[in-house]
C-alpha cells in the first residue's frame, strides 16, 4: 500500500464511519483461513482476547445504510510486509474499519500499549487506489457476541462495534443474544478518535508505513 507523506486521507463524515471488510477478505476460523463471503453464523473465528469465538450474524453492506454510494475500499497488495510477515492475499477494507496499533507513542499519549485506530486516520493516502479485479464492493460486517479483534489477511482487526451496529438493520434474536447493545458494552481496546490518531501518526518517525504501525 502506498504511503506516501504527499497522500494524506480526506476522507471525514459518513465516509469513514463506515466499517467492513471487503471482497476477498480472508479471516482465520477455527478451521483455517475462509473468504469472508464464505463465512456463516456459527463459524468460530480465532480472536486475540477469547480464543475461538463464534460469529452471531454476517451484515452484507452493498450501500450506505439508508442508501447511498459506499467509499472505496483501503487496499493492502499481496507481498507487502506486515507485522507478521509477507501479506499471502489482497486485504480490502472499509476507511473506518479499525486495526490493532502498538506503538511507544500509542503507551506514551494514552497509557496503554495496544489501541484500535480507524485505517483512513493513519493511513496518508488520500484517496483509493483505482482496483480492476476488485468487481462489486460489499462490506462484511461481523456481528459477535462482543467487539472483538480477529485476524484479516494476516492483520488484527476489529469486529462490528456498538456505534457501527446501531446503523444495521439486524434481526431482533441477533440483537438480544450481542452484548453490543448493553449499557455497560466496552470496545476490545481504546479506540483512538481521529485527532488522537493523526497525534500519533505525526510523532511516529516519518520513514514507518501504515503496516509498521501494527501489531504482530
Amino acid at each position: 500500500m502506498n504511503d506516501s507523506s504527499t497522500n494524506r486521507p480526506s476522507l471525514d463524515g459518513a465516509d469513514v464511519r463506515i466499517s467492513g471488510l471487503g471482497p476477498g477478505c480472508m479471516v482465520l476460523t477455527l478451521d483455517g483461513e475462509m473468504p469472508i463471503e464464505w463465512l456463516a453464523p456459527g463459524d468460530r473465528l480465532v480472536t486475540r482476547d477469547h480464543g475461538a469465538q463464534p460469529v452471531l450474524h454476517i451484515a452484507r453492506l452493498r450501500q450506505m445504510p439508508g442508501g447511498g454510494t459506499l467509499p472505496q475500499p483501503l487496499t493492502f497488495l499481496r507481498g507487502e510486509r506486515g507485522p507478521q510477515g509477507e501479506l499471502t492475499e489482497k486485504l480490502r477494507v472499509a476507511p473506518g474499519h479499525r486495526g490493532l496499533i502498538r506503538r511507544p507513542e500509542v503507551a506514551l499519549n494514552f497509557g496503554t500499549d495496544e489501541a484500535l485506530a480507524r485505517f483512513a486516520d493513519i493511513s496518508r493516502r488520500n484517496r483509493s487506489r483505482p482496483d480492476p479485479t476488485m468487481g462489486g464492493l460489499t462490506y462484511h460486517l461481523i456481528i459477535m457476541e462482543r467487539h472483538e479483534i480477529i485476524t484479516a489477511g494476516s492483520l488484527w482487526v476489529e469486529t462490528t462495534g456498538t456505534a457501527m451496529a446501531e446503523r444495521l438493520e439486524l434481526p431482533p434474536a441477533v440483537r438480544r443474544a450481542t452484548a453490543l447493545f448493553d449499557s455497560d458494552a466496552k470496545a476490545a481496546r481504546h479506540c483512538l478518535t481521529r485527532e488522537e490518531a493523526l497525534l500519533v501518526r505525526q510523532e511516529c518517525p516519518p520513514e514507518l508505513s501504515l503496516l509498521d504501525l501494527l501489531a504482530a
